[in-house]
Parts: C-alpha cells; sequence; structure tokens
C-alpha cells in the first residue's frame, strides 16, 4: 500500500536491508514512520529529520506507545501523517552521549 502510496515521489523501505535503511534515512527531507515500531521513529529521530507516523488501528490499547507518541509530538520530533507536509527543527535525540555523560558522572561520585 505505502508503495502505491508514495509511487515516484518517495522511497519505501519494505524489507530487512540495514544499507538501504540507513541511506534512506540520510537522504531523506521527510521521513514517515509506522506506528507499530518506536524503535524506528527513535532511529529516525536521531536523524533530526521531519517525521511523520503513520498510526494504524492497534488491536490492543497500549498506553506505553500511547505516552510516547504524546511525548515525541509535545517535543516537536514528530507529526502525525495527514498533517500538512512541510519541514521543522527540533534537537536531534542522542542517547548514547546523554547516557554517557550520566554515567561518567556517577563513576566519578
Amino acid at each position: 500500500l505505502a508503495i502505491k502510496e508514495f509511487g515516484e515521489f518517495g522511497y519505501v523501505v519494505n524489507s530487512i536491508d540495514k544499507q538501504a535503511y540507513l541511506s534512506a534515512l540520510a537522504l531523506a527531507n521527510n521521513i514517515v514512520v509506522t506506528c507499530d515500531s518506536t524503535s524506528m521513529i527513535s532511529e529516525a529521530a536521531a536523524s533530526g529529520k521531519s517525521i511523520y507516523v503513520a498510526h494504524m488501528k492497534t488491536k490492543k490499547n497500549n498506553y506505553r506507545f500511547k505516552r510516547f507518541f504524546k511525548l515525541f509530538k509535545e517535543m516537536g520530533i514528530t507529526r502525525d501523517l495527514g498533517e500538512k507536509v512541510d519541514a521543522w527543527a527540533y534537537n536531534k535525540i542522542n542517547e548514547a552521549d546523554r547516557i554517557a555523560t550520566k554515567i561518567i558522572s556517577k563513576i566519578k561520585n
């Protein structure tokens, strides 16, 4: 369905190919990610690119995912697919550096 919808105006990574996936993140102006993977959304957030989340009907009510989506939206990292397509800026997420700083601080203390 995504390939049909985006046609010649986008690239859909629909197989496991780490190199194509990372290349797509690097080359993209905007990124569309499905709501079923918070990991993919987090990885896209490290790019600093505009991220649209494609929400689909869920089988069960997952409050952890809802909190994640709400937080990322409030931080200005994501918007829901269907909104006007444009680019915006936010602070890239760099959890490795943030956590390393905390660990170094704890070791020193």
